[in-house]
């Protein structure tokens, strides 16, 4: 075997020895965050769960989707997409754990909301068992469409997967973020969040694209289209509930807005995701330019993901600690965040190997 074929064997072993050591150092930095300040661990867990769940998952919709909608262009960046299924496992040990560590971050159970009632729908046992269930479900049926994609046979699974994303994942936005405040409640809110679970999403398969198997420009092309679209879509969203809050000046409803627009620091946050997340790839990719060079294309993907992970902590930490609550990064924000991002990491370069072995992605779209 020349030396040619051994360097990328040696390449993939170097780079998965390094995520495997980040995994580990994040891990006990998360461990030791979790001795020292229980809840600002578990808000840590619960920021990374809403955080890299819905986006692992929402991958094997984006394959899902294009296949529902019988594309052709995604071709061989297809297997990549699936092989967000690998990080399954660690979604749903992170909601077991979420459920462990409850009293700590679940404000709806704390002593001042007590007065409030909020029935047996909300009680901890019944908001878990249902989380679970439905969140397992997800993923069974993610893994039944990987199996039956990679044998081009996926038949009606493709519809019926994005159907249950959606409303699993609606319900777990509910019960785990819109519950943080019992006194405020949306009706577009679960829309929101899967919309920008999918817009995760489709940033990842890109950086992942760019990182393990560049495309060539008319993908990359494509795949930053769908960037600008769910950029749009997810500004439209999160628009729209600010609309309805402002237009019906319900004092219940009000506070949501206040304390993230209207209070520093928050509002600092609120200004860099408008620029970032929400109209940052508009501008940036408005061009053909952009969209088809892979470096520039990789640092927005990136720069979304970055601002969309400040986004779920935007959604929870207010909420949980009161207005003008500090940016924390530390132990438990840095630790679990990159052991999250090595589990992923180390996933999706597994699966996509076992994944491309199997099936002729590009062979498969064209026939």
């Amino acid at each position: 075997m020349s030396s040619s074929e051994t360097h990328p064997g040696r390449r993939r072993g170097a780079r998965a020895l390094a995520w495997a050591a980040v995994l580990a150092a994040g891990l006990a930095c998360w461990a030791i965050s979790l001795a020292g300040d229980q809840p600002r661990a578990f808000r840590a867990l619960l920021v990374n769960f809403i955080f890299f769940a819905p986006l692992a998952t929402g991958m094997v919709v984006w394959s899902a989707v294009v296949t529902a909608s019988r594309g052709r262009w995604s071709g061989p960046v297809h297997s990549l997409a699936l092989a967000g299924i690998s990080f399954a496992p660690v979604s749903i040990l992170a909601l077991a754990g979420l459920w462990a560590g409850y009293p700590h971050w679940a404000s709806w159970t704390f002593p001042q909301y007590q007065p409030l009632g909020q029935g047996a729908y909300l009680a901890p046992t019944a908001v878990f068992v249902r989380d679970l269930i439905c969140l397992v479900i997800l993923c069974l049926l993610a893994l039944l469409y990987v199996r039956r994609r990679t044998r081009s046979r996926p038949g009606g699974l493709a519809g019926g997967l994005i159907v249950v994303y959606c409303l699993v994942w609606t319900l777990l936005a509910q019960d785990l973020v819109m519950s943080l405040d019992p006194r405020w409640s949306s009706m577009l809110f679960g829309g929101y969040f899967f919309v920008s679970g999918m817009y995760a999403a489709v940033a990842a398969w890109t950086l992942a694209a760019l990182l393990l198997k560049p495309p060539d420009a008319d993908r990359m092309h494509d795949l930053g289209k769908l960037i600008v679209t769910f950029s749009l879509l997810t500004t439209y969203c999160m628009f729209s509930q600010l609309l309805v809050i402002w237009y019906e000046n319900l004092p219940r409803e009000a506070p949501f807005v206040l304390a993230r627009l209207r209070r520093t620091p928050d509002m600092y946050y609120s200004l860099a995701l408008l620029c970032v997340v929400y109209l940052g790839p508009l501008v940036l990719l408005l061009t053909r330019w952009a969209k088809r060079n892979r470096w520039f294309l990789g640092v927005v993907s990136l720069a979304v993901l970055a601002g969309l992970w400040l986004e779920r902590w935007w959604l929870v930490t207010p909420t949980i600690l009161g207005p003008q609550a500090p940016l924390q990064l530390g132990l438990a924000e840095i630790g679990l965040t990159a052991a999250c991002l090595a589990a992923l990491a180390l996933g999706i370069s597994w699966a996509h190997r076992r994944l491309e072995s199997r099936t002729d992605f590009e062979a498969v779209e064209q026939s």
